[in-house]
């Protein structure tokens, strides 16, 4: 095993026991509604077998030494890796690094988050909470597999508990928000999924076929690979010319790369709600149980980043680089345009509005993605380090505010009947204490000082600021926009003459406190000191970042 692959050190399989638990307790649920066991059992369970995985991974993450290096790059740990489908050169292999084990984290975190949204479903309990355990395994599959074949079929079958959690329990017009997220994410997934059936035709062509993402990665980046002479440009270069299709299209490299680049960018762009691809969040977001607003908030849309920091980057660098002021365009448009959807809804929908937020902030990991993929210009490799580092920070911030608002929000409408903005005004005199929560989670989504959000957005802003200058620059208007919307929402909620609504207005009850401030206290910990964050990612960021330095010939 190369010297960058590291087992754990017991030779447990820690991985494969943490993708495990959830199953297992979707098997208990399946015996419990064969047992006929009362659903608040049920629900007790649940929540109470969600700490399981949390306790795993806080395992493997106090095993996991973050300044582990070998062979030119972040080592992987905790490596399962056995031969699987020989024939097609399948094998299981999972490993975490420092991208990927913050979102580990931030999944069996938010997880029990979602359960205690779910307490109030009553219809079909026991098939509701096996599917958000089902959604736990596939959403911590995908940020733990490193083939092809098994991270498409986890990036694929996360789709199957949300679209469920959002046709069946979801408001008036689930069917169609439910469609259209399936449809949006199941398109954009072909080209991808066409790409690699490529890649690995010539891969074997070079004498060496594989699905395994790092050796592609290396590939990518240039590397050495046992097997292979170049990098994969030239790879798929010779390939194309092996079909004779390089006489027709043309003898340039960059061409086949950047295609290669399309193909993986808009299949993760469409997750990420990168604009224009962005429709199907604010349906999805709005129309979804609370439990699917969480998990897709606070998790799922952040599968399309990590899927362009473990795929897209280091197997097209040359294209990533060309492409990275189309990607900051983007990123600029959708930053802007998040904001001022959000503004748009201040009367409306809540969780719409919150919703164009998380367009907003996604924004700006995608901005971070871009500067650190553009063309030189005087940066420095901790610039663009620090570009990364936002990113991680700014999805792990983003998923705790986030998923706190949207919990919150469930709370308003439970008390409320309602989702609207119109009609509420001066709860905070007879609910103080929900009125404190919901604003801390507040501030920290917009950013403010002191809270995990501004630390995200800082270090974007710092390390954009080296390659995208101008892109960074007018993104502060996306800033003062979100930031805006959201206290006009505090202020409809909260502020002002006291409305219909406040008449029996209960505030936060022990178990919705509860269920908050754990996140609250996670994000004021981070916002003061975000060494544990940055600690994790800094290694694998510095190395991704790296083959950015000099314009890729």
């Amino acid at each position: 095993m190369p010297a960058y692959l590291i087992p754990s050190a017991d030779g447990l399989p820690w991985l494969t026991l943490l993708l495990l638990t959830p199953l297992l307790g979707m098997v208990l649920v399946g015996i419990a509604g064969a047992m006929r066991l009362d659903d608040r059992i049920v629900k007790l369970g649940v929540l109470a077998w969600t700490g399981v995985p949390i306790a795993l991974a806080a395992l493997i993450t106090a095993g996991f030494n973050p300044n582990a290096t070998a062979d030119g790059q972040a080592a992987l740990q905790f490596v399962e890796k056995i031969p699987w489908i020989d024939s097609i050169r399948v094998d299981y292999f999972m490993a975490v690094d420092g991208l990927s084990l913050p979102m580990v984290l931030l999944t069996v975190v938010m997880t029990p988050l979602g359960v205690i949204a779910s307490w109030g479903v009553n219809t079909r309990v026991k098939t509701h909470f096996a599917l958000l355990l089902l959604l736990e395994a596939a959403m911590l599959g995908y940020f733990v597999a490193l083939n092809f074949f098994f991270f498409f079929i986890f990036w694929e079958f996360s789709l199957v508990p949300a679209y469920f959690l959002i046709q069946l329990w979801g408001r008036e017009n689930r069917r169609y928000a439910a469609f259209k997220f399936f449809i949006y994410t199941m398109a954009g997934s072909v080209g991808m999924l066409l790409l690699f059936q490529v890649i690995y035709l010539a891969t074997r062509y070079a004498g060496a076929p594989t699905f395994d993402l790092i050796t592609l990665g290396r590939l990518g980046q240039g590397l050495p690979v046992e097997g292979v002479t170049g990098s994969l440009r030239d790879v798929i270069f010779n390939y194309m010319q092996h079909l004779g299709v390089a006489e027709s299209l043309g003898r340039y490299p960059l061409l086949y790369t950047s295609i290669a680049f399309w193909a993986i960018f808009i299949a993760f762009a469409i997750k990420l709600a990168v604009w224009p691809f962005h429709t199907w969040l604010p349906d999805a977001y709005s129309e979804a149980p609370v439990a699917g607003s969480v998990l897709l908030s606070a998790v799922m849309s952040k599968m399309g980043a990590y899927g362009m920091l473990r795929i897209m980057l280091p197997l097209v660098p040359d294209a990533a680089q060309y492409f990275a002021p189309v990607m900051g365009g983007l990123a600029l448009v959708g930053i802007v345009a998040g904001a001022f959807g959000a503004l748009a809804n201040i009367s409306g929908d809540v969780k719409r509005l919150i919703g164009y937020t998380s367009i907003n902030h996604m924004g700006y990991v995608m901005l971070a993605i871009a500067a650190a993929a553009a063309l030189p210009g005087g940066a420095s490799q901790d610039s663009r380090a620090i570009a990364i580092n936002g990113a991680l920070m700014q999805m792990v911030a983003h998923g705790l505010s986030t998923g706190a608002l949207f919990y919150l929000a469930g709370a308003l409408q439970q008390r409320t009947g309602s989702w609207e903005l119109n009609g509420l005004g001066g709860l905070r005199t007879v609910a103080p204490t929900f009125a404190g929560v919901m604003g801390m989670a507040m501030f920290a989504n917009l950013g403010l000082p002191g809270l995990a959000g501004f630390v995200g957005e800082f270090f974007i802003f710092r390390g954009a600021w080296a390659t995208l200058p101008l892109f960074t620059a007018l993104a502060v208007i996306g800033l003062i926009i979100t930031a805006l919307a959201l206290l006009i929402m505090y202020q409809r909620i909260f502020l002002g003459p006291t409305g219909e609504a406040a008449q029996g207005f209960a505030d936060l009850r022990p178990m919705e406190l509860w269920s908050t401030v754990p996140f609250l206290v996670l994000l004021l910990i981070l916002g003061v000191y975000p060494a544990p964050i940055m600690n994790l990612a800094n290694a694998a960021a510095t190395q991704l970042v790296a083959v950015f330095l000099q314009a890729l010939s």
